[in-house]
């Protein structure tokens, strides 16, 4: 065993869950004597400690709940926060954010933070939930404080954390969009922004690929461009994409600021949306139904996502039965950006 022993090492030495080593670690409910002197030696052998964050966010109640999020000026974040912070409100609850601005470190100091509110649970959107590869340290740091603390991760996931997932299905909004835009005459479809490194990006990747394999439509590897999530990624990405000798007559952006990135380079290489090139994001935030043209995108249904979130982590909070995953459906948004493809 490494040098930094987990609930979860202790766990599986001594054959049991690690909710079992949680209640005998915080005393919150009884445990089977056996039980309790088999996880206890395993306890003294390796003088285990458990993690101050977690230790903490176990002791009382506070009708606080936790936010963790990586940026509360994407949009994503904020429309989604604000429903939440609603409907929490309405059930006599506080949402606590900690905005950790793109840092995985900062998420740390966040969690510390959290714990030292008492805060009775934990909402994860984002950061390092969205890992690809996450960091065998941050894994086990959001593994141990969910040992203790009902949590919720929304839009991603984490092996071995013990939380409900909320998601909405972005394999079915994807499949949508290239069905709206196969029906138009579209057979040239790319696929712009996103990081490598992040689940969203693969997981709408991989459903844009299977829509479009699904109606025998071609994948061209070369209009696949990640570079990010924001609207300078989107200028970015249009541009490396108008390099190439073959060029796509439909786009789907990973999201809406990239959406409105590449709107803003094609007014510059004077490139007419949707005449010369339709154009979809995802996300549906505000500043698409007023950009021009009108984008068309895929809504999370923003009201109805943040309330199950928060009536799902109350009713964790409350020892009630939740399911370990919640996907809600998505709907294509139409407006003003795409039209059937020019003759060519």
């Amino acid at each position: 065993m490494g040098d930094k022993v987990t609930i979860y090492d202790i766990a599986r030495e001594a054959e049991v869950s690690v909710s079992t080593v949680s209640r005998i670690l915080t005393g919150s409910a009884p445990v089977n004597p056996e039980t309790k002197q088999k996880v206890d030696a395993v306890l003294q052998k390796y003088n285990f400690r458990p993690n101050r964050a977690a230790r903490n966010l176990s002791y009382q109640r506070s009708t606080m709940i936790g936010v963790i999020l990586p940026d509360i000026t994407n949009p994503f974040f904020s429309t989604l926060f604000a429903e939440m912070q609603r409907h929490a409100i309405a059930k006599d609850y506080s949402l606590l954010l900690f905005n950790a601005m793109n840092s995985l470190a900062l998420e740390s100091e966040g969690l510390a933070y959290l714990a030292r509110h008492q805060v009775d649970g934990l909402i994860f959107m984002g950061g390092r939930v969205n890992e690809v590869e996450p960091s065998p340290a941050y894994q086990m740091e959001i593994a141990e404080i969910s040992a203790r603390v009902p949590t919720i991760i929304v839009n991603g996931e984490m092996p071995g954390v013990d939380a409900v997932i909320v998601s909405t299905s972005e394999q079915s909004g994807i499949a949508q969009v290239v069905d709206y835009l196969s029906g138009l005459g579209h057979t040239r479809i790319g696929f712009l922004g996103g990081s490598s490194h992040i689940t969203v990006t693969r997981n709408r990747q991989q459903s844009f690929c299977a829509a479009m394999s699904r109606l025998a439509l071609p994948v061209e590897e070369q209009w696949l461009i990640t570079d990010g999530f924001s609207i300078e990624s989107g200028e970015k990405t249009l541009e490396m994409l108008l390099r190439l000798e073959k060029l796509p007559t439909a786009i789907i952006a990973i999201n809406d600021l990239v959406a409105l990135g590449i709107l803003k380079a094609a007014r510059r290489h004077h490139i007419d949306i949707p005449r010369q090139l339709s154009l979809v994001g995802f996300d549906d935030i505000y500043l698409a139904s007023v950009s021009t043209p009108e984008l068309t995108s895929v809504s999370h249904n923003y009201e109805y996502f943040g309330r199950t979130i928060v009536e799902t982590i109350i009713s964790r909070i409350k020892g009630g039965d939740t399911p370990s995953s919640i996907l809600l459906d998505m709907q294509l948004v139409i407006r003003d950006s795409c039209q059937p493809p020019e003759s060519r």
